[in-house]
């Protein structure tokens, strides 16, 4: 939270936001918050919007300059926070806006608090367009196992998603990675996230990943730096690892053959995480990796794409 100083608010004039692409719409937008302040405590904001249309599931890097160093930025966008970090002189800010499958097309609204040294403050408004995306449908015919498990497996499914979920709430207050992510394997995505499973004619929901091809004992490795926060077989993903890379940032990587990190250990990106395999609940070996921002999923290539140029001036 910030520090509420009315007597010498922040003032934020509004600015036309520096954007990438004309396909989102990004103004700038600050009342005056509290008493008239002096000139000595003015600090002006451009945003410049992310490079490519944001859409359900999607990633937007979220670029903000201050006239004068800020001691904290925070947003929120969608209903959640969004985490913005700082280098050097503060000011130059970046901040990830993540979207959930439920944040549809149309007009949406990311608020942006500033703070000052001082303890003063102000708040402004980011217009955010969202277009639509239409995901895939795979239909499969499986084994029924696969698709509805056995009734003496309703404990131990319970217990992983909770140990998930546990791991998910948490927000590591710094940021623990730098610069671009990497795939966990090499190559390209074959399963594509958001895509629509119907297994024996029963939906399934959607695929919150991007799977590889993996032959049996490829190495995993980290996406980007972070520290371990789960390394457990888990019923559906099989040998799991998820990595948090700080701010509500996580990785999952999943289906291992073998787990080669503890939790609570420090990961650079490149390092080994684990082996790949057919684990948990799979037609055979390959590589999962989802994205977690806070309560949703996200697009793994997504992210990647988002932040190609991170900390680029």
């Amino acid at each position: 939270m910030l520090a509420s100083a009315p007597a010498r608010s922040l003032t934020l004039p509004v600015l036309a936001a520096s954007l990438v692409t004309g396909l989102v719409t990004i103004a700038l937008t600050a009342p005056l918050q509290g008493q008239k302040s002096s000139p000595s405590t003015e600090v002006e904001l451009t945003v410049e919007g992310p490079a490519a249309p944001l859409y359900p599931g999607g990633v937007g890097l979220v670029r903000v300059s201050a006239s004068r160093p800020l001691a904290t930025l925070e947003g929120e966008a969608f209903g959640r926070e969004v985490h913005f970090w700082t280098t050097g002189d503060r000011t130059q800010w970046e901040g990830l806006v993540g979207l959930g499958f439920d944040d549809g097309p149309g007009q949406h609204s990311m608020t942006i608090r500033a703070g000052g040294s001082s303890g003063a403050h102000a708040t402004a408004t980011v217009a955010l367009t969202v277009k639509a995306k239409k995901y895939e449908t795979r239909r499969l015919s499986v084994a029924a196992n696969m698709v509805n498990p056995p009734d003496e497996e309703a404990a131990r499914i319970a217990a992983d998603s909770k140990a998930m979920a546990d791991v998910f709430a948490g927000v590591w207050p710094e940021r623990l990675w730098q610069g671009p992510f990497g795939t966990p394997v090499p190559g390209a995505a074959t399963s594509s996230f958001g895509r629509l499973s119907v297994m024996n004619g029963e939906s399934r929901g959607r695929h919150l990943g991007a799977d590889f091809r993996a032959a049996e004992g490829t190495p995993v490795r980290a996406p980007n730096g972070g520290r371990v926060a789960l390394a457990k077989d888990l019923y559906f993903a099989g040998n799991t690892v998820i990595v948090d890379h700080g701010l509500g940032l996580f990785s999952l990587v999943a289906h291992l053959s073998r787990i080669d990190v503890s939790v609570g250990e420090t990961v650079m990106r490149g390092d080994p995480l684990g082996l790949s395999g057919a684990t948990g609940r799979v037609t055979g070996p390959h590589l999962h990796w989802a994205i977690r921002m806070g309560p949703q999923s996200v697009d793994p290539e997504a992210l990647m794409a988002a932040l190609e140029t991170q900390g680029a001036p």
